[in-house]
């Protein structure tokens, strides 16, 4: 008769807890809960749940940095909430608040160096800019259009405004640190859109109007052209990562679960999140990203978190007999 050791060449482990880095089939028995573990790994990319969000449940905020110094701010509860709230990895923290309460604004930048910009009140929105380094929001240049259900993209010293109220605009803006500057106008005007990138390779995808659900465009610093669809065409969603290695997920209609990826030409369906959501951010990078808030319906708000990492993975339990 066969054995693992046998087959193997070394014995199952025995743990009293399961690994906190394993690789792809790795077997594993927890003397805790009686039980053999595998892991398997998933190339697609899978999500996991990350801490929640300690402040009030809230969609239609923004969000910036990584996966492990995130950056949340704005939304609404209703009303709107001037809330900052900082990401270790694993627990989010309260930061310096915002000036000006806000949701339906863009975010860019990093956990030191956020930028916060547009946003309500309705129906023009707003112009109002601000700077966050690492504990306090300060003013920055107003924008030259104010405007709501924006998005953004780039570093706080290089900054990327697009699209953005009801009934879509399509102006494009670029900030250096100071104020902002008209650039080149997006094809197809949009709101409810979500952004990636960076000042001088931008990416634009989904929105409203319907027509324009499953609409991407590429910046080159200067001018917007088109890029691939989106397979699951949606409004208020969220995205992360750059123009060529980008990621959109959730959003609406109906709200989903939906995970893309973007190779600079065209978009890969990969792991959904766990829970379905639209209004919400992200933050981070293709392969690290981070999802947060937002709502499971559009009148129920969550603090609901989560991590997404390519390659995923899944601890199996195996039955035995």
């Amino acid at each position: 008769m066969s054995t693992y050791r046998g087959i193997q060449g070394f014995s199952v482990q025995n743990l009293t807890a399961d690994p906190s880095v394993a690789v792809d089939g790795q077997l594993w028995y927890n003397n805790a809960t009686y039980a053999f573990k595998i892991l398997n790994e998933f190339a697609t990319g899978a999500w996991s749940t990350g801490g929640n969000l300690v402040g009030t449940a809230k969609s239609e905020l923004a969000g910036a940095g990584t996966q492990t110094a995130g950056l949340a701010f704005g939304g609404s509860i209703p009303p709107h909430t001037n809330e900052t709230e900082e990401y270790d990895g694993s627990t989010w923290t309260a930061g310096g608040n915002l000036g000006t309460a806000r949701s339906q604004h863009a975010g860019a930048g990093t956990q030191t160096a956020g930028l916060a910009f547009g946003g309500n009140p309705p129906p023009t929105g707003s112009n109002v800019t601000e700077e966050y380094d690492g504990s306090t929001w300060s003013p920055g240049g107003n924008l030259g259009t104010a405007r709501r259900n924006l998005a953004g993209a780039g570093i706080q010293t290089a900054g990327l405004a697009f699209g953005g109220n009801d009934p879509a605009i399509n102006a494009t803006e670029e900030y250096d640190g100071t104020s902002w500057t008209a650039g080149g106008n997006l094809g197809t005007a949009r709101f409810r859109l979500a952004g990636a990138g960076t000042q001088t390779a931008g990416l634009a995808f989904g929105g409203d109007p319907p027509s324009d659900q499953a609409k991407t465009e590429e910046y080159d610093g200067s001018a917007w052209t088109t890029g691939g669809n989106l397979n699951t065409a949606r409004e208020f969603l969220a995205g992360a990562g750059t123009q060529t290695a980008g990621l959109a997920f959730g959003g609406t209609p109906p709200t989903t679960a939906a995970t893309e990826k973007y190779d600079g030409t065209s978009w890969t369906t990969v792991g959904s999140m766990n829970t379905a959501r639209q209004r919400l951010a992200g933050a981070g990078i293709q392969t690290t990203a981070l999802g947060f808030g937002g709502s499971t319906d559009p009148s129920t708000r969550t603090t609901a978190t989560e991590e997404f990492n390519s390659p995923g993975f899944t601890i199996n339990t195996l039955t035995t007999t």
